[in-house]
């Protein structure tokens, strides 16, 4: 079921997990600008589901159902309730896209499905409606298959051939109604403490107070799920504990990276991109050839990722990933303007933003973030200066920059 809809926490060495790919995933579809991947966890649930719909459910309320049938019967709604599942994850997406957030991707995955957002919500009214969509999703999904499951039923005696759409929606209402309830448990990262964070904030005003409340409720809901699955598994030698055990153990871990984030947001707050950025870089103007490139500046400089100007103005960004996309023979007539990424598809800094908003915008690959002033690149902010801050802040005991 799908646990929630999340902007991706900041690890330890400060790379936001951007979710551009989930590592292990592959896509499917690429709708309204947003592409639809599916890990390869998920085709282990997508398989228990339906042999569990074709081997228990499904032969138990309609015995007289062969084999073949019931197995078809069986993916067919196994297929109808992913597809729910991205529903859910859509309604996340097109309530934070209303509030200029955008979305990489929607994955499903072991547990369910994510939205990944490439940054948090700007204000605890975005929050709020955008956790509130999904859960609100599947309860209209939910209510609508049980009304079209309770029509059918009443329709069966003159219509037995319709059992199959009984079965379906009956079980596509049930269960999306229990993952809009699950999801509104009050524990980050579920939707449910995506709201409860956003009231909180909303009444105080202060983000970093309502994520530690919502945090750590997301740490004592993990720990009661764990109880609950350690009670089912050893006094009543039920093994389908153990899934509450897994689902405990990504709540807890999500919560606590949650609380992780936020501590690396409180140590950068005050310090400034300024503060940390290099303006000894190196740059070259647009119609370099790969060739001369290669041969001037990545080698003997050991670069791997060159901005590129055109008269002043900062233009784009080039690294070593792009060059390998041309064949060697054709450096020399290969401009570097055709495999930059275009400056406008990058994330940038200013000189005057906050460190914390720089942390907002580090993908998992982007080793550096241009930083531009009017247009013109100014200097370049690598990862691993902001995460040698940090460290050296913490070896220093100093929680806050000044």
């Amino acid at each position: 079921m799908p646990l929630s809809c999340r902007s991706n926490a900041h690890s330890h060495q400060v790379s936001q997990r951007y979710a551009r790919r989930v590592p292990g995933s592959f896509r499917i579809a690429r709708i309204l600008g947003i592409d639809v991947r599916v890990h390869l966890s998920w085709i282990l649930i997508f398989l228990l589901v339906t042999f569990s719909l074709a081997d228990q459910v499904f032969p138990f309320n309609y015995p007289s159902w062969s084999q073949q049938k019931t197995l078809i019967v069986a993916a067919i709604t196994a297929l109808l309730f992913f597809t729910s599942v991205v529903l859910h994850e859509f309604a996340h997406a097109l309530v934070a896209r209303r509030f200029k957030m955008s979305v990489s991707s929607i994955t499903l995955f072991l547990l369910g499905g994510v939205a990944s957002l490439t940054r948090e919500p700007p204000s605890a009214k975005a929050e709020f409606f955008m956790a509130i969509a999904g859960p609100a999703t599947s309860l209209v999904i939910g209510g609508v298959s049980l009304e079209v499951s309770q029509l059918v039923t009443d329709s069966l005696s003159s219509a037995p051939t319709l059992q199959p759409v009984e079965a379906v929606s009956g079980y596509l209402g049930y269960v999306n109604v229990a993952v809009a309830v699950f999801n509104l448990i009050p524990g980050f990262p579920l939707d449910g403490g995506r709201v409860l964070r956003s009231i909180i904030w909303g009444l105080r005003g202060d983000r970093a107070t309502a994520t530690r409340i919502a945090g750590r409720g997301g740490q004592l809901v993990a720990g009661l799920f764990a109880l609950w699955a350690g009670y089912r598994v050893f006094v009543n030698s039920d093994l389908t504990g153990l899934w509450m055990g897994l689902i405990a153990y990504f709540l807890y871990g999500a919560a606590t990276q949650t609380l992780q984030q936020e501590q690396v947001v409180r140590v950068v707050s005050g310090a400034r991109v300024g503060q940390l950025m290099t303006a000894d870089y190196v740059s070259v103007p647009r119609g370099t050839s790969i060739a001369a490139l290669v041969r001037d500046f990545v080698l003997p400089r050991n670069l791997r990722a060159i901005p590129i100007v055109d008269g002043g103005r900062f233009v784009g960004l080039v690294t070593i990933a792009d060059l390998r996309k041309v064949e060697q023979d054709q450096w020399p007539a290969t401009p570097v303007e055709a495999v930059m990424t275009p400056a406008a598809d990058l994330p940038a800094v200013s000189p005057d933003d906050d460190l914390s908003v720089a942390l907002d915008r580090f993908g998992p690959e982007a080793m550096l973030l241009p930083v531009v002033a009017g247009g013109a690149l100014v200097g370049l902010l690598y990862r691993e200066s902001v995460g040698g801050y940090i460290r050296t802040r913490e070896m220093l005991g100093v929680e806050r920059s000044r």
